[in-house]
């Protein structure tokens, strides 16, 4: 009697089980669910994107920094070579100068445009985690 109970319960724990991981392995056949399902990964993709932006725009910060530090140290070079009188050096760190700062330009350019994918990208991440909790709700 208590083989056959025995025997009863395992085999209702191993059923169950397989039922579960079937049920669990099947995608969702409601369409609001596929579609909550799709939402949460173009969320995911701009949130990776997001942080690529964010990377990018520490990344461009420090270079610009870098490249200040260089064009000041120039320019004290430069400065230290007038008062000396010798114009022809001056003008070279002049000309090293002045290609720092172009640098210094091209990256701040390069700034503004991480800045301005980073709030495209936040906007739509935004546009989606509302549209998604809007189908969520229609779940319930």
């Amino acid at each position: 009697m208590q083989a056959k109970l025995i025997i009863a319960t395992l085999a209702t724990v191993f059923s169950v089980g397989a039922f579960a991981q079937s049920s669990a392995s099947q995608p969702a056949t409601n369409p609001a669910a596929n579609k909550v399902i799709q939402d949460n990964k173009e969320i995911h993709q701009e949130n990776r994107e997001i942080h690529h932006d964010k990377k990018d725009i520490a990344k461009d910060k420090a270079a610009i920094n870098k490249d200040r530090m260089a064009r000041n140290a120039d320019q004290r070079k430069e400065d230290a070579d007038i008062r000396k009188g010798d114009l022809n050096k001056a003008q070279k760190m002049e000309a090293k100068r002045e290609h720092e700062q172009h640098e210094i330009n091209h990256e701040k350019r390069d700034l503004g445009k991480d800045k301005k994918d980073l709030k495209t990208d936040r906007k739509e991440r935004n546009a989606d985690v509302k549209q998604r909790n809007q189908d969520a709700a229609k779940l319930n």
